[in-house]
């Protein structure tokens, strides 16, 4: 495990997204987590995220009525597009009052439900055994006690159920440069903690989760940063997204190093992104 320089806790979290909360949503929109491509796909934000759920909700045989948390839902994005399709009834938690407020103003879906509220995930009041599924796009690098974080997972999980997760996954042993790269995305990101995935499967494992299988999606999802890159630039040229970008820029200096520096991990392997699949054993 690679622990940030500094020590970041749940507000933190909250603050460095409800901060940077116009920036996320004019660069990216209400989607912030990773979108999968391939050669020759366009470059579509929607349809990139959308193949990412794709790939991680059929193992989790999602049908009206099942119950399923998504932890850090961010704007709720995923939940509603989960709700549309399936008709499953989905809680969503995340730590940023912005997000929160973005996610209740959404239009209701069409079929199943949508319940999205503040709090932090390590000191959620979900009931015991009251989700049939979960799911986890991006939140693990969040938490500041990772096996915290499988913990409530198999606590709210009936026997059997399953959780679907994507996250950045580093190497057990990175060399010197590799973590002062790293750093820079911890501090950046407001992230307290990398983990491996033998780290994971570990914390999985000791709270009575079973881990189902694995993919590395790292060359798939790489696209993604030279898209906010290229979208970056191009917002810089409108003067009001360049004032409010150097008055965070002056809050917050590393931010400058955040895009360039996910390009130059992902691209050298000091980082993945690795989806996995758990099941809560009987």
């Amino acid at each position: 495990m690679l622990c940030s320089p500094i020590k970041v806790t749940p507000d933190d979290v909250g603050d460095h997204y409800d901060e940077l909360d116009e920036f996320y949503r004019s660069i990216w929109g209400r989607n912030l987590h990773h979108g999968l491509w391939s050669p020759g796909d366009a470059p579509s934000v929607r349809a990139g995220t959308n193949r990412l759920l794709s790939l991680l909700l059929p193992a989790l045989s999602l049908k009206p009525g099942i119950r399923l948390v998504d932890i850090g839902c961010g704007y709720g994005t995923d939940a509603h597009r989960i709700a549309e399709q399936t008709g499953a009834l989905i809680a969503g938690i995340t730590i940023s009052h912005a997000q929160e407020k973005n996610a209740r103003e959404m239009t209701p879906p069409s079929q199943g439900a949508v319940s999205i509220k503040r709090g932090d995930w390590l000191q959620n009041t979900y009931a015991a055994q009251s989700f049939d599924c979960a799911i986890a796009v991006e939140s693990l690098s969040h938490m500041q006690d990772k096996e915290g974080f499988f913990f409530e997972l198999h606590r709210v999980l009936v026997p059997g159920g399953r959780a679907a997760l994507a996250c950045w996954t580093i190497d057990p042993t990175p060399s010197a440069a590799e973590k002062l790269l790293l750093h820079i995305i911890c501090l950046s990101g407001a992230l307290p903690s990398l983990g491996s995935m033998r780290d994971y499967r570990h914390f999985a494992h000791g709270v009575g989760l079973s881990s189902l299988e694995s993919h590395d999606l790292t060359t798939l999802v790489e696209p993604t940063w030279g898209l906010i890159a290229r979208k970056t630039i191009r917002s810089l040229t409108q003067p009001r997204f360049l004032a409010a970008a150097l008055k965070i820029a002056l809050r917050r200096p590393l931010l400058s190093c955040a895009i360039p520096a996910m390009i130059l991990a992902f691209r050298t392997g000091a980082l993945r992104y690795t989806a996995f699949w758990a099941k809560r054993k009987i």
